[in-house]
């Protein structure tokens, strides 16, 4: 298999991975809506993809399933974390606690506040470590030697061109944001969104 065939292969499957609303996702349209540290963000999401990814080709998605209770414990966190925010979002859609003025980026935010807001979003999530360490990774280190280069580039593209897409066009469709109704629809997906990958993941498990 040539390296291009084999980076569109990780570019495709990481496309069908990172496309998928999640935590992540949902803050990064938050952010974007306000115009600030557009770059920074997608820098840092898919910066953090690569590393998450790295380390799953490094060997930890071999030594996590060599590890069965570490393993499960994982899992089982990382369903509570999403349901812990499937529930705060359908609150929010609830509630309606966001105002008109929340898509016109009146909200503010620092430099160091973006850089850790992001990072934290995008390190502590369990369902990007689940794509990237588990299952991007473990396929890339299953394939040889020559091939793992270019798939995990083509990985890694994917999520550049993701997130690169979704902060601008985020940013683009920030006048969708001046109604708290559209702010209310984005949490109730992200709820149903959450669920659902909670219920896959758990249901999965067994």
């Amino acid at each position: 298999m040539s390296d291009t065939s084999v980076f569109t292969e990780g570019l495709l499957l990481g496309l069908g991975l990172f496309t998928s609303v999640g935590p992540k996702d949902a803050f990064v349209i938050r952010r974007s809506v306000t115009g600030q540290h557009l770059l920074l963000i997608v820098l840092i999401c898919a910066g953090s993809d690569a590393l998450l990814i790295a380390l799953g080709t490094g060997g930890l998605a071999a030594l996590l399933t060599r590890t069965p209770i570490v393993l499960s414990l994982a899992l089982w966190g990382g369903i509570g974390y999403l349901v812990c925010h499937g529930l705060l979002a359908l609150r929010s859609a609830v509630r309606g606690k966001h105002n008109a003025e929340d898509g016109g980026g009146s909200q503010r935010y620092s430099l160091r506040q973006t850089l850790l807001g992001t990072a934290a979003v995008s390190l502590l999530n369990p369902y990007a470590w689940v794509d990237t360490v588990l299952v991007i990774g473990a396929i890339t280190a299953s394939k040889s030697a020559d091939a793992r280069w270019p798939f995990t580039v083509g990985a890694v593209a994917a999520s550049f061109a993701w997130f690169f897409f979704l902060t601008y066009v985020s940013y683009a469709c920030r006048w969708l944001f001046s109604r708290s109704i559209a702010w209310r629809a984005l949490d109730g997906f992200v709820a149903v969104m959450m669920f659902g990958i909670a219920a896959h993941l758990a249901t999965g498990h067994f």
